[in-house]
């Protein structure tokens, strides 16, 4: 089924933006000679990871246990858990350990022995290292407490320290794209300097850096051994407006029935809410958005020559704000497409995706 015939809010994927992106990270990561290892937390799709296969990926991150059971359940077996490790999974590690190449991370030395005597499997571990986001990870300056981390470590049975992992977060709130290129090249110079103080005790491990914005915009990653981005694979209205890709790039749209026309205020009301797009905002020119207005045709979508956003959202509604011009060709029934303000929050509200022809794709 063409998605033109869809009739309620469904999560499309257009394969061939998606493959584009794809291909051009895997360039960019082989040029630079660094280890390409994408997050698959966006996608969470066993049909997607193939596209990736495809292209030569090997090793891949996840942001849970489960997660990693599922792709592990689809061929992968080279698999870092991106989040600080929760120790109540400590069994369901262990059972996933026997089967594949696991990595953890942690940003605590107190906890390292305690995963450790939990295990009866090899499972390589990262030391987490905050650099500027400050959400999680052990300061990148703070020389005592990577000190102590590390020591634990080498005291471990089942734990094998891999290296230095970090997430630079904050560049999703950068203010423009040479921001973003700043921060990259200072959390790579402190990454950098932090492999070469240990390289004598541990001259195998690696510096692993992940976030979508700085993998985007720079082109060499010299000297980074691994790059983890993930949002890139769909990107997104968030990623557009900072300047990190263009609306072209964009994947992933929303589907969206038209259900009220209100001419007098120049509004449109849609089946698409909340639970459809995430209620994740953004600000565009002083004015909070939800989503972006596409229209879609046989091959997925086209752009309107005029930004037509969503402007607020309950449960299952969707309220647009569109020009007198265009209302004039909407009637009831119609079916918009909506860029979504950040894929990763709104591909998590579905249990399918559907591609631009209508064929099913499997997620977690």
């Amino acid at each position: 089924m063409k998605i033109n015939r869809l009739s309620t809010p469904e999560f499309v994927v257009n394969s061939a933006i998606c493959k584009r992106n794809i291909e051009k990270m895997v360039l960019k990561a082989k040029a630079s000679g660094s280890v390409f290892r994408p997050h698959f937390k966006t996608h969470q799709s066993g049909d997607i990871g193939e596209w990736f296969g495809a292209e030569g990926v090997r090793a891949i991150t996840v942001s849970s246990v489960s997660m990693a059971e599922y792709f592990a359940g689809k061929g992968w077996d080279d698999i870092t858990i991106a989040i600080p490790f929760n120790i109540r999974e400590s069994e369901n590690l262990n059972v996933l350990a026997e089967r594949i190449s696991v990595n953890i991370i942690v940003d605590d030395a107190g906890v390292i022995s305690v995963i450790d005597s939990s295990l009866s499997n090899p499972v390589g571990l990262f030391l987490k290292i905050d650099c500027g986001y400050h959400r999680t990870g052990i300061d990148v300056d703070n020389s005592l407490e990577i000190s102590k981390a590390l020591d634990a470590a080498k005291d471990c049975t089942n734990l094998e320290f891999k290296g230095f992992l970090t997430h630079s977060g904050h560049t999703y709130h950068a203010g423009s794209v040479d921001e973003i290129r700043k921060i990259h090249q200072n959390v790579v110079t402190k990454m950098k300097r932090l492999k070469q103080r240990w390289s004598i005790t541990f001259p195998q491990a690696i510096i692993s850096l992940g976030d979508t914005p700085s993998m985007s915009v720079v082109d060499d990653f010299s000297g980074i051994d691994e790059i983890r981005p993930g949002n890139f694979v769909f990107y997104d209205l968030m990623q557009a407006s900072a300047g990190v890709c263009k609306y072209d790039d964009i994947a992933v749209a929303v589907t969206a029935p038209v259900i009220g026309k209100y001419p007098d205020r120049k509004q449109i009301v849609v089946h698409c809410g909340g639970v459809h797009l995430s209620k994740e905002p953004l600000e565009i020119k002083g004015n909070k958005v939800f989503g972006k207005v596409v229209f879609l045709n046989d091959s997925g979508w086209e752009i309107p020559h005029k930004d037509i956003f969503v402007t607020s959202l309950s449960q299952e509604h969707g309220t647009i704000n569109i020009p007198a011009d265009i209302l004039k060709t909407i009637n009831y029934g119609d079916l918009l497409g909506i860029l979504p303000v950040h894929s990763c929050m709104t591909a998590d509200c579905y249990q399918r995706y559907i591609s631009v022809d209508g064929e099913l794709i499997e997620r977690l």
